[in-house]
């Protein structure tokens, strides 16, 4: 047998008992191929640790198997969610055999998106994931640069939108998710710590308590809420707000985990208790969440899972199988409620 460090794509398909062509496809993605016959190839490639000529597969493909991910500022990465949704493009980009180049922009203008596609041009990258959340107009622009001039987007975090293909989070059934459980729990009087204004993932959010409000034969006043900037001090000015409005109020839900933070240290410094007069529940899940004091109901995003969905959807516009599947597509990552003490009654 050659030298594993030697292996060639031959020296798999033999040990696989397939031929290269299909190794190929385990490897580019370009083709489905079977999970028992993918499994067969991937021990092979284990076993002889072959590492692809990637620099050769470019030349004969004309692909760079590049992928660029585009992200609006270094601090945005401190948002939660960003770096789960990165870790799901990287595991999955690199399970297809791409390499990842990560793009920073600061303006969301149209000039200054149209010099920064040029340059993933001019980069031959195969396609773009753009991990940027939506607020404030960020994503304006795409009605005023013409798309087909780049390699295929997909969008993360942003509504959908049927010109383009997106992979989000449904937010507002999340938000529903909690705020109905809330109300199973028998409270009347539901405060909503909302994000900031002009996140679109906030009004989602906000949309979501409304709705599950109404279901629930409860009246969504505006006095009933109060935003936050995502963080645990302004959790606890808005819930100290919320407090200050409604004294009788029995639940709070909070659009992120980490204003919940706030919120119930606010309840507790004010003489109340959780979940014993203020049930609570956020939104995130994050790995903090069963630490706190009692521990946080809150909603789970798959968000691995959506940065995995994303590149899957990139995948397919690469390597198109047909024209029937052309069509922009948006994908709904459904979250789950996941409950704890802050909101069980007794």
């Amino acid at each position: 047998m050659k030298k594993t460090q030697s292996a060639s794509i031959h020296d798999v398909a033999r040990q696989a008992g397939v031929s290269t062509g299909t190794v190929s496809n385990v490897l580019s993605g370009k083709r489905p191929v079977a999970p028992a016959t993918r499994a067969r190839v991937e021990a092979a490639i284990e076993a002889l640790r072959y590492q692809p000529n990637l620099l050769a597969s470019a030349l004969v493909s004309q692909r760079s198997r590049v992928l660029s991910i585009v992200v609006s500022e270094l601090r945005d990465l401190g948002y939660y969610g960003y770096l789960s949704a990165l870790e799901g493009i990287q595991h999955r980009a690199n399970e297809l055999g791409y390499s990842l180049m990560l793009h920073f922009v600061r303006s969301t203008d149209p000039e200054g998106i149209r010099r920064l596609l040029d340059t993933v041009n001019g980069r031959k990258s195969d396609g773009i994931l753009w991990a940027i959340h939506e607020s404030s107009g960020s994503h304006r622009w795409v009605d005023q640069i013409a798309l087909s001039a780049y390699p295929p987007m997909v969008f993360l975090n942003m509504h959908p939108n049927p010109a383009l293909d997106v992979v989000t989070v449904n937010n507002v059934g999340g938000a529903k998710l909690a705020v109905a459980h809330l109300a199973a729990q028998g409270a009347k009087r539901i405060g909503l710590v909302a994000g900031p204004e002009g996140w679109w993932e906030s009004e989602m959010r906000r949309q979501g308590w409304q709705a599950a409000l109404l279901e629930a034969g409860l009246e969504p006043a505006a006095s009933l809420t109060a935003a936050g900037d995502w963080s645990a001090e302004s959790g606890k000015i808005a819930m100290r707000q919320l407090l200050a409005n409604r004294p009788e109020l029995d639940a709070v839900f909070c659009s992120n985990d980490i204003m919940a933070l706030g919120a119930l240290h606010t309840i507790v410094s004010l003489g109340r208790t959780v979940p014993h007069q203020i049930l609570l529940a956020g939104f995130d899940d994050t790995p903090e969440a069963s630490s706190f004091c009692p521990a946080l109901t809150s909603v789970r995003q798959d968000l691995t899972g959506l940065g995995e969905a994303a590149v899957n959807l990139l995948q397919e516009r690469i390597y198109p199988q047909d024209e029937t599947g052309s069509q922009p597509r948006q994908i709904l990552i459904e979250p789950e409620l996941v409950i704890r003490d802050s909101s069980r009654r007794g």
